[in-house]
């Protein structure tokens, strides 16, 4: 009888203290959870600020309530972050400076490979049409294709000699 009403005790007790610790989570505003969830969790990889459960994530969500509640606004938010964390907090920083280099480095990139590609394709057909207007292609291929041929011959009758 004594452990009942100790664990009913308990269990009040329990559900008397848990629904503030809810409400604290749900105490933020919809503009303060948008302003989390466009920020990275310095702790955290991959993870925004809003689905983070790190003590540094949930301190951070308090001070974007706090600053909003003393009427700052969405970008002087950001700012404070970025100052203090880094354009890297950003889940989309902006697209200027190095960053900027990052999103046009592959698109430079594959234009000077296709620049080189078509180089080597143009002198490779030059150098072809020169060897057929001189007439080395025949030497040339007649040429390899005689050094195949004997090495050819040579294997096939090292094949066939007979082992002792």
């Amino acid at each position: 009888m004594k452990r009942s009403i100790l664990v009913s005790l308990l269990l009040v007790v329990g559900l008397l203290i848990t629904p503030p610790l809810v409400a604290a989570e749900e105490a933020l505003s919809p503009e303060a959870l948008e302003i989390a969830d466009a920020l990275n969790c310095p702790v955290c990889e991959g993870l925004s600020v809003r689905d983070s459960n790190s003590q540094l994530s949930q301190d951070m969500r308090r001070q974007i309530q706090r600053m909003l509640d003393e009427g700052k606004t969405r970008q002087e938010v950001l700012d404070y972050f970025v100052d203090r964390y880094g354009v890297g907090v950003l889940r989309e920083p902006p697209k200027e400076g190095f960053v900027l280099t990052l999103w046009w480095g592959p698109v430079i990139g594959l234009a000077v490979g296709v620049v080189v590609l078509a180089t080597f394709l143009r002198q490779r057909r030059a150098r072809g049409k020169r060897a057929v207007a001189t007439g080395d292609v025949d030497e040339a291929a007649g040429a390899d294709l005689q050094a195949y041929e004997q090495r050819l011959l040579r294997e096939i009758d090292r094949m066939d000699a007979p082992t002792s």
